[in-house]
């Protein structure tokens, strides 16, 4: 079988997206070589080049297809919105007519990108469905985002072949929302970043490069409403009030609308000069971060999957993380669960990982086992192995 991935926006400022993208193709030409399928690969001309030095293989084409323009994207949306505009709009888009030029059979959108559902069979890979579960967040509601998702969603999800997510947590949600069959889901876990479990040692100095000067928690997260950042402020307000433990907090990622009101907040709160602020940062500097905070503190409200604690246990830092609906089924006993609307119970568990050794050496030990549980090769296997009982299926028409 001819079998296409679709990388989408292969760019670190993605954030997380990025991060499993960019992971999956370190370990693809190893799944590949060995591969009675062959494949293409599909992916904008800004990536062409880097991916395709990373597969170089014969039975793996590398095929760029232009970034959609704006009206194209208005014709997506009119197709996603309006089922009698689907059936008079037949002309594919730019990723199918792609597809179909190289004679792709099956067709995985690797990321979370997505502009059109294919005439073709297709995997669609999922992370959230937080629309539809949280739709009270900006970020998934205002400006028209919620409908856009739910078109979306509705539309792409159900016609897909099959549908992947990482826990049973996101195969409830799929059957419960979208009310996809279940053998049409596939549980497959997220693996930890084979960059974060080969880390090479970190010469950066903190201190120069960030200010940061005594021992701090770590939260990298885009500013989003979701993340949370007012209760884990809170939380450090208290542990500095309370108990006299004045703890930096380092927050990295990019600013999603929010950051303003972020830096408003902890001022209001007293505690600004407790905060540094990192922006985007580069792998060596996050791996940097991750080994020398105190704990991770990942207080989202949105999951069922997430890579921050994987990294961290996988670079031995503590973890303190929502108890989100999935979690417990990602990270099992390796983690100290919190309920994230609640800045004490936030705030006991940060205390507890900096004050207690024996709390702090049993999350490290516990932490470097999770990690190391599930990894990308292992997660391409499984997907060979999707793939693979599709192709049966597949040879019955040309």
């Amino acid at each position: 079988m001819r079998i296409g991935f679709f990388f989408g926006d292969f760019r670190p400022e993605t954030g997380g997206g990025y991060t499993f993208v960019a992971d999956l193709l370190e370990s693809f030409a190893e799944i590949a070589a060995g591969s009675a399928h062959d494949f293409v690969v599909l992916c904008y001309p800004t990536a062409f080049r880097t991916i395709a030095l990373k597969v170089d293989l014969p039975n793996v084409s590398v095929v760029p297809v232009a970034r959609p323009r704006l009206p194209a994207r208005w014709i997506v949306g009119l197709k996603y919105a309006s089922r009698l505009f689907r059936l008079l709009w037949r002309r594919p888009g730019a990723i199918e007519r792609a597809a179909r030029l190289h004679d792709v059979q099956l067709l995985w959108f690797v990321g979370v990108e997505v502009y059109d559902s294919p005439d073709i069979p297709y995997i669609a890979t999922i992370w959230d469905l937080q629309h539809r579960l949280q739709p009270f967040f900006p970020e998934v509601s205002s400006h028209g985002i919620w409908d856009k998702r739910e078109a979306v969603a509705g539309h792409f999800l159900r016609r897909a072949a099959y549908c992947v997510t990482g826990t049973d947590a996101g195969k409830r949600e799929l059957e419960r929302f979208y009310h996809i069959a279940p053998p049409r889901i596939k549980v497959i876990p997220l693996a930890t970043p084979r960059a974060m479990l080969h880390a090479a040692t970190s010469q950066i100095d903190l201190r120069a490069r960030f200010g940061i000067d005594r021992d701090y928690l770590f939260y990298p997260a885009q500013f989003w409403p979701h993340k949370n950042h007012a209760n884990l402020i809170l939380a450090l307000k208290r542990l500095k009030e309370e108990h006299g433990i004045e703890l930096l907090l380092a927050l990295s990622g990019s600013d999603k609308s929010n950051l303003s009101y972020v830096r408003s907040f902890a001022e209001g709160q007293g505690v600004a000069s407790q905060i540094r602020y990192l922006g985007f940062v580069s792998h060596e500097e996050l791996v940097a971060l991750y080994r020398h905070a105190r704990a991770l503190t990942f207080v989202t409200y949105f999951g069922p999957d997430n890579l921050p604690p994987l990294e961290a246990m996988a670079l031995g830092c503590p973890v303190v993380a929502s108890a989100v609906e999935g979690a417990r089924e990602q990270y099992g006993d390796a983690v100290t669960y919190v309920d994230p609307s609640d800045p004490q119970d936030i705030g006991k568990a940060i205390l507890a990982v900096v004050s207690d050794a024996a709390v702090r050496e049993r999350l490290v030990d516990a932490g470097f086992s999770r990690a190391r549980r599930w990894t990308a090769v292992q997660y391409l296997r499984e997907m060979a192995l999707l793939l693979d009982e599709f192709a049966a299926i597949r040879r019955n028409w040309p």
